[in-house]
């Protein structure tokens, strides 16, 4: 039972220095490029709220209902880094990595949310980021194997 209680206590503290680490800097994502062409990207709140937003309704299994995402198109955020081929790893605030191909990004509509349903996602809500597919156009991909690369408290983004 001590040791439970120990390990949440670790997990308290530094979910507690992300969350200040993330907002010290205001830096919400970073994409890093592979190859010499590909340009290295920091978005802090203002910058990634400029970008182009699409917004849609989308039932997921983490929610009991459809819920409307909000934020612009992981495509035009990879090309901004100069990314439009291989592999990138989603990288998120609890170290979750999922690597996927960029084809996924270039094929389906897939958003970096920022809002559901109108308000800021927090990191208690599977903010500042979400990787959102549109499973609601597209039911092959109502599958395990896209729902795994839907990657939520999203950090950064590295390309392999």
């Amino acid at each position: 039972m001590l040791r439970f209680i120990y390990f949440c206590l670790c997990v308290l503290l530094y979910s507690e220095f992300v969350i200040a680490e993330t907002a010290s800097n205001g830096i919400i994502l970073t994409v890093s490029g592979k190859s010499a062409s590909s340009v290295d990207v920091q978005l802090d709140e203002a910058a990634f709220a400029k970008l182009p937003k699409i917004a849609m309704n989308v039932p997921t299994p983490w929610y009991p209902t459809p819920q409307t995402f909000e934020g612009p198109l992981l495509r035009d955020i990879l090309k901004i880094a100069k990314i439009n081929s291989g592999m990138i790893k989603l990288i998120a605030l609890n170290d979750y990595i999922i690597t996927i191909p960029v084809s996924d990004a270039l094929e389906y509509d897939v958003i970096v949310a920022r809002n559901r349903n109108g308000q800021p996602m927090t990191i208690r809500d599977k903010g500042p980021l979400f990787v959102i597919y549109p499973f609601h156009k597209n039911k092959e991909l109502m599958h395990n194997k896209y729902y795994r690369r839907c990657s939520w408290q999203l950090r950064s983004i590295k390309a392999e």
